[in-house]
């Protein structure tokens, strides 16, 4: 496996300009941050998730805007929008939650409100009801000026939480 990574990276670097070369380091450190223990997910190291418990039923989420999240546009991408949504929405039940319980997400409703653009997003999300079945949250992400740019609320299911093998 490792000489089928490495000939891809030379082929790789046969024609790769600056921005690429920068995306691709983007990409391995992302890698780096997964295996070091500094994100729980690949996508959490991608995205470079900071997170912050600013009170029992508040959640924190901050992003750096980088190339890798954008659109043609050079806007962020409505889907990294609603990753960010959903994972500080499901980050404030599970703070919540007893360890041997998980949520999932069963449905989340969004409204993109402005353009995502600036040096970095923050998603701040609360618990609006939280049930023994069902937690319902609500979230709220912010370009570094301040402006909305996106509103949304979720359900999540509480399920118990599968064993490690």
């Amino acid at each position: 496996m490792e000489d089928r990574i490495l000939q891809k990276l030379q082929t790789f670097f046969v024609e790769a300009n600056e921005e690429e070369k920068q995306a691709l380091e983007r990409v391995i450190d992302a890698v780096i941050r997964k295996q070091t223990k500094q994100n729980g997910s690949y996508i959490g190291g991608i995205l470079q998730t900071s997170r912050k418990v600013l009170d029992d039923l508040t959640y924190e989420i901050t992003i750096p805007n980088t190339e890798l999240i954008q659109n043609p546009l050079k806007i962020v991408h409505g889907g990294i929008t609603a990753t960010l949504l959903d994972s500080a929405m499901g980050s404030v039940v599970h703070n919540v939650l007893p360890h041997d319980k998980a949520a999932v997400t069963t449905e989340m409703k969004i409204n993109y409100v402005a353009p995502g653009i600036g040096k970095e997003f923050r998603c701040v999300a609360q618990m609006i009801h939280r049930g023994s079945k069902i937690c319902v949250t609500e979230g709220r992400v912010f370009r570094d000026d301040g402006t909305l740019i996106a509103h949304a609320t979720g359900s999540f299911f509480i399920i118990d939480r599968p064993n490690k093998k």
